[in-house]
């Protein structure tokens, strides 16, 4: 360069990656920090004498989970005799020669941990709601969508009317994620959802999990109570 001077080079890059070089000399000390400031803000590497700016690193997205807003039905008139009686003891009532899938049975424990822990009584299972909760999360993966209002079922007080059910308060709940630990978390983690498991007026529930999906697994619990 002219008058044997010697020029270290400086480079900041634009929001668009785009580099602008900037050339300081040793004469002048303090210039580099002054560019520093004047490009505060930019992105990308900027190398400056004895230090450097590390590239920012991008954000690693947490595995797909996903709910919907939880839909609770108005109390309506309570039925002279309910259909299925609540059992006096609390303890689920498994219906002989049915069962619940694991990852069912796993979140029913879960459910029902976070109850009893706050002093209400466990929900029971019906096993009739279990029937409409796996049909509802099996074609929300068919029918590639996710929502309370099914385009096969309609809505699932329409779900349950159908299926002959009554109830006093019902209400659904739903999730899609890669396993069970990460549905019941996400469901907890909002208020409308945690009002419909805690809630004091349920003492039914049916718990319906299908595999596939954009999520790995969709969840459908349905609660009612008399």
């Amino acid at each position: 360069m002219a008058g044997g001077q010697t020029y270290q080079r400086l480079y900041i890059s634009k929001p668009d990656w785009t580099r602008v070089f900037i050339f300081t000399t040793p004469g002048r000390p303090g210039l580099d920090r002054l560019l520093e400031e004047i490009f505060r803000g930019w992105r990308g590497v900027g190398t400056f004498p004895g230090r450097t700016v590390p590239k920012p690193v991008p954000p690693v997205s947490p595995p797909p989970s996903k709910s919907e807003p939880p839909i609770t039905s108005p109390p309506e008139s309570q039925p002279d005799q309910p259909l299925v009686p609540p059992q006096e003891d609390g303890s689920p009532a498994v219906e002989e020669g049915k069962t619940l899938a694991p990852e069912e049975a796993k979140m029913l424990e879960l459910v029902n941990a976070e109850r009893t822990s706050r002093g209400l009584k466990p929900l029971t299972v019906d096993f009739r709601l279990v029937e409409l909760a796996r049909k509802k999360s099996q074609d929300m993966i068919d029918k590639n969508y996710f929502g309370h209002n099914s385009p096969t079922y309609g809505s699932p007080f329409d779900m349950m009317k159908s299926a002959g059910i009554e109830y006093r308060l019902a209400g659904e709940n739903l999730a899609g994620a890669p396993d069970v630990a990460t549905a019941h978390k996400a469901l907890m983690n909002s208020e409308g959802h945690r009002r419909n498991i805690l809630n004091p007026g349920f003492t039914k529930i049916g718990i319906g999990v299908a595999k596939g999906g954009p999520y790995g697994i969709m969840f459908t619990q349905m609660f009612i109570g008399y």
